[in-house]
């Protein structure tokens, strides 16, 4: 029993080490169908979630098809939502041409406009983040969909105006929503 104890101890894959901020995955070199292959692999990925250096080491040729998962929408939402956050590593551009759309439609599921909330947050400047997420934040059916918007304005410069003035309207029963962009804004 110790001996198997020891060996599946040995086996868990450990964490991988984090190398000097400065360090930039390479881009891999891989041929249409191993990329494919990767990236499905990734958006079938249940266990750990797959790392921004592992998405970004692809590079924008992933582009393409990670696109093609965001837009089907016969896909999982949870497919998408890791299509979404593939996008925005691996192509940090081609990702700010659609975060701020996807965000804000409310056809699409919670957890495919939150991954673009967030994608937004990362790949778009402050202003034009805010300027994306706003009408999410004013107008989204959902308290908790506007208080996640909140929440990532709140890390951006010039996004805690619109997060007082946001909780400020909103109705007192949904004001506990917003208390961790709050937090962030030092409120």
């Amino acid at each position: 029993m110790l001996v198997v104890l020891i060996a599946a101890l040995i086996a868990v894959p450990r964490a991988p080490r984090s190398g000097p901020s400065g360090e930039q995955p390479v881009q891999q070199q891989l041929s249409d169908a191993e990329l494919r292959e990767r990236v499905d692999a990734y958006l079938n990925a249940l266990d750990r979630p797959v790392p921004p250096a592992d998405w970004k080491a692809l590079g924008p040729p992933a582009s393409p098809l990670l696109e093609a998962v965001i837009a089907d929408e016969t896909e999982l939402p949870s497919r998408r939502a890791k299509a979404v956050n593939g996008l925005v590593a691996a192509a940090p551009d081609r990702a700010s041409r659609l975060v701020g759309t996807i965000a804000k439609d409310e056809r699409q599921p919670v957890v495919v406009r939150i991954a673009a909330m967030h994608g937004a947050g990362q790949v778009l400047p402050p202003s034009r983040a805010i300027s994306e997420l706003r009408p999410v934040l004013r107008s989204a059916r959902s308290a908790g969909m506007r208080a996640e918007a909140a929440d990532v304005l709140a890390r951006r410069q010039g996004g805690c105006t619109e997060v007082r003035d946001q909780v400020a309207r909103e109705r007192s029963e949904h004001r506990a929503a917003f208390t961790r962009a709050m937090k962030r804004c030092g409120e």
